[in-house]
Formats: structure tokens, sequence, C-alpha cells
């Protein structure tokens, strides 16, 4: 007896193996990925941050005009770089390390909520929550792209909290308590998506009360909750001047339509793992009112069904995935490609227990249930490698990219324009952004100052080598026409920045691509141009070139 309560756990350190073993064997191939696009600048910041409590009173590039407030989030990426500089096969192992923990921590937090609630069977149904989220593929971007740590991370820290948080519910040890409300704490201070965590714990609580004859209320201790909260808010407006906002948008402005068109985006996804993303956001384009007058009405008849029913489990399940989605439905996705799934990945945990409990209250057949996994497992595999592959993709051209720049001619001191950089390849990031930040790391002493011209070449995997623009000069700048007529070109239709203006011509907004661009530097510009002082860089046929 006192041996088995000293290997207790050894259930749960197996299962946690088991998750690492197959998320290795699934995701093993981005371990030699190379970084891409924002990855530089992560590494950048946690290369120049100084270690002070200043980084808590600022914005996560250390001043305070708008931004994202992640200070835990540095500190992570600070240790990390202390310890790996620019070995990228290590910051991906800790994805693929994250990813495998994630889940193991999905069933834990099923096997309590399943257990509270009485479903039977809750071990097995938890190890499926938690193999499920292993494998469900929409993770792929999250787990390639190390720029997107922030998911993971924030996730780890959301889960701990509600683990302990459901902790407390059986065992009432304050000890749990305040775990859960430290765990929040460093959720929030890695990435804002963590604000929806009262409100989840909020429904539970809600349905706790509809049951109170067997369960002990807790809102006494709800308050504290939403007091941290607040807490966070203040702390961000003395640190970035901004209550509410992205890094992208420094006001949030109230638009009910987009946001609720934006939960059929986002349930399409869910559902069909990206593949459904261009005909949903289409019909968004065209038919907005209609298509939020269909998803209101599917959802009234829905929570119809269900209070009808009194399945009030399937409506708190569903309650938590809305309020984990909450804080992405302002962001949306990218229209046309897999892009942003990383926004998914935390509301994933709900919506995967919601369906588990769903399954249960329809009662699908063993022998019918056994088969469906079997099928969607293998599914989820391919799909999986399919997305990893244009990762693995995308990363070798980010290092093409990188390598080509010392075979060109370049002077000490000189500037560049980079015009129609690759934005991405079929939704995998490549030089969105932070060519400057990749040149100054890997060529320390002859990297050039770059000055960003948004506007940028969407590629794929069988045109990434190809010639794609043709470039033409008259007297006022340059033209870049694609080759084919196609639109390849990607991003601000028209403005002026760093003394340029640029606009982006037959512009499809549905999809934000053009098929020209047309580019006018002012009359300093030209003549640092003409000096060789200022020069264009440009992207051709998978390597760098200064345009002549």
């Amino acid at each position: 007896m006192k041996l088995f309560k000293k290997y207790h756990h050894l259930g749960s350190v197996a299962l946690w193996l088991f998750f690492l073993f197959t998320s290795i064997i699934i995701f093993g191939q981005i371990l030699n990925n190379f970084f891409a696009s924002d990855d530089f600048h992560w590494l950048v910041i946690a290369r120049d941050t100084k270690l002070s409590w200043q980084i808590f009173l600022t914005n996560y590039v250390g001043n305070h005009q708008g931004g994202s407030y992640n200070p835990f989030l540095v500190l992570i990426f600070k240790f990390f770089y202390n310890l790996f500089h620019t070995n990228y096969f290590t910051y991906h192992l800790v994805s693929i390390i994250l990813h495998a923990t994630n889940s193991f921590l999905v069933y834990k937090l099923a096997k309590k909520i399943f257990d509270l609630v009485n479903i039977k069977n809750f071990k097995k149904l938890a190890v499926l929550a938690g193999f499920l989220f292993l494998l469900y593929p929409i993770h792929a971007e999250v787990i390639s792209w190390i720029a997107a740590w922030p998911h993971l991370w924030v996730t780890l820290f959301y889960l701990l909290a509600l683990i302990n948080y459901f902790s407390f519910r059986q065992s009432n040890s304050i000890k749990n308590f305040i775990y859960s409300l430290v765990f929040f704490s460093l959720a929030l201070l890695t990435k804002e998506i963590a604000i929806s965590l009262p409100l989840v714990i909020l429904i539970w609580e809600i349905y706790f009360y509809s049951l109170k004859n067997k369960f002990n209320i807790k809102f006494f201790y709800l308050p504290v909750y939403f007091f941290i909260l607040t807490l966070f808010f203040v702390l961000r407006y003395i640190s970035t001047g901004l209550f509410f906002g992205t890094y992208s948008n420094h006001s949030l402005s109230f638009m009910a339509l987009p946001w609720i068109a934006n939960l059929a985006a986002f349930g399409g996804d869910l559902l069909s793992f990206g593949f459904l993303r261009t005909i949903i956001h289409k019909g968004i384009y065209h038919y907005l009112e209609p298509v939020v007058i269909i998803i209101l009405a599917a959802l009234a008849f829905y929570f119809f069904i269900v209070l009808i029913k009194k399945k009030y489990l399937q409506f708190v399940s569903f309650g938590a995935l809305f309020f984990a989605l909450m804080p992405a439905l302002v962001m949306g996705l990218h229209r046309t490609t897999f892009a942003g799934e990383r926004y998914l990945y935390l509301p994933s945990i709900f919506f995967i227990i919601w369906l588990i409990i769903l399954c249960k209250d329809l009662r699908v057949n063993f022998q019918i249930s056994k088969y469906i996994l079997i099928i969607l497992f293998v599914l989820f595999i391919g799909i999986n490698n399919y997305k990893l592959a244009i990762w693995e993709e995308a990363s070798a051209l980010s290092k093409q990219i990188v390598g080509s720049y010392k075979n060109l001619e370049t002077t000490n001191g000189q500037k560049f324009l980079t015009v129609a950089l690759p934005d991405n390849l079929e939704g995998a990031e490549v030089f969105r952004n932070n060519l400057n930040q990749a040149l100054e790391i890997y060529y320390p002493d002859n990297h050039p100052e770059i000055i960003i011209v948004f506007a940028h070449v969407a590629v794929t995997k069988e045109n990434k080598n190809d010639n794609l623009l043709k470039w033409r000069q008259d007297e006022l700048g340059w033209f870049a026409e694609s080759i084919d007529g196609s639109f390849v070109i990607t991003g601000i239709t028209s403005i002026t920045m760093n003394n340029v203006y640029w606009e982006l011509w037959n512009y499809n907004y549905q999809n934000f691509t053009a098929n020209t661009i047309r580019l006018i530097p002012d009359s300093g510009s030209l003549e640092q141009i003409k000096k060789d002082e200022l020069g264009i860089l440009i992207f051709d046929q998978g390597v760098l070139k200064i345009l002549e």
C-alpha cells in the first residue's frame, strides 16, 4: 500500500511521456526549420532588453506608446535567448514540449470537469480530450512559428489556473485557490487573451449554483479574479496608455456585425480545420448582414433546444468556448490562407470538451464512435503533415533569403527600401517584416538599415523561386507588374510612409491583393538613390536583389 502511494503519479507521468513521444513523432519535422518573420523581432527584443522592473511598466518593445503588454513573455524570451541564442532547433523543441504538456493539462482539466459533473468513464474521455487536442489540425502554426510562443505559454498558465480552480472546488484547499490566482496573473502578463478566464469560471459557477444541492457555492471567491483583472488593465494603461486595443489597432471600436460574423469564420476553422475559410470569408464579404442573421438564428435555435431538453452542461461548455473566443473575435483570421490559426489554440480546448459532452448527450453508439475516431486520427495526421510541410517550405525560403544577402554588392552605411518581399507562403510567415533584424543578427558587421514598404508578394511552393514581378522605371519612380497578371501582390492599398508613396493597382478588397505596385519616393529619397546612398531591395527568383 505504501509503495502504491509512493508511485501513484506514475500513470500521469507515463501519459505525459506518451503525449510527448507522439508530439515529437507528429511535429518533429519542424525541428530544423529556420526562423521566419517576427521570430527575428523577438530575438532582438530578448537580446536587447535589460532585466529590470521597467519591463513591467512598458509595452513589449520597451516604450509607452500603445502595443501589446506582455512583460512575462519578454522575460521568457530573454531566458531562452540567454540559453539558446540563435539555435532554432532548441526553440522548436521547446514548442513541441510545451504543446505536449498543454495536451496533458487538457486531459487533467477535462478529468476534473467530467469528474465534478459525474460523467461516466470520465478518465477515458479525459484522455481522449487530451489526445484530440494534441493532434487537432489547427495547431500547426502555433507549434511551427516561434513568434507564436505567446499562445503556447498563455495556454499553459491558463490551464494551470483552471485546473487549480477546479481542484479548489473539489478539496476547498486555499492553496489551490492561491495557485490558481498566481497562474492567472502569469497568463495575463503573457498574453492578453487570458482576460476570458474569470468569465469561464463565472459560467461554471452559475452551473454549480443551479445544482446547489450537490455543490458548495464559491461565488465569494470570484471577485478576486475580477480584481486581478482590473489591476491588470490599470497596469496595462500605465504601461501602454491603453486599456483596450491591440498592437495593430490602438483603439477598440465596437463593430458588432463583423465580430458576430467572425464567429462563422472561427467556427468554420474549428470544424473544417481551415479548409472552408476562403468560402466563409467570401460569404461574409458579400453578404455580411445575412451571415450575421444566420449565425444568430442558429445560436438561438441551439440554445433553445439545449434549454428545453435541460442539457445545461452543454450550455455551460459552449458558453466557456464562446468566452474563450471573445478576445480573438476582434482580431479575425486571414481570409485566404491558414494564417492566424494561433488564435484558436486556447479556445480549441473548450471546443473539444463541448464536443465530447455533445456526443455523450447524443448517445453516439460505441462501435460507431470508435470507427469515427480512427478515421479522425488518420485525417488529423494527414492534415498536420500537409500544414507542417508548408511551414517547412516557408522556413527554407526565409533561410534562402537571409543567405542571399551575402551575394549582394553593398556599401557600408547604405540604406535600403524593401519592396515586394514574400509576406507568406500559403499562410506560413516568411518576411512580413523584420528583415532588418534578421540581417542584423546574421551579418552583424555588414548589415544595412532597412526601410519597409508594406507591399509584399504572396508566394506558393510552386512559384517561390520564379520571377513574379516585372519592374520598370519612369521619371517619378517605379512600377512592378505581375508577370502573368495574377494577383500576387498584397499589402496596404495606398499610403505615404518613410518618405515613400506607394499604391496597389487593381486592388481586390476581398482578399487584399493586387497585380501592380506604383512606387514613388520623394525628391530627397530619389536624390539618395541616385547617389547610391539609398537602394531598393526586392525579392526575385527566391533571393534578394538590388533594383537597378
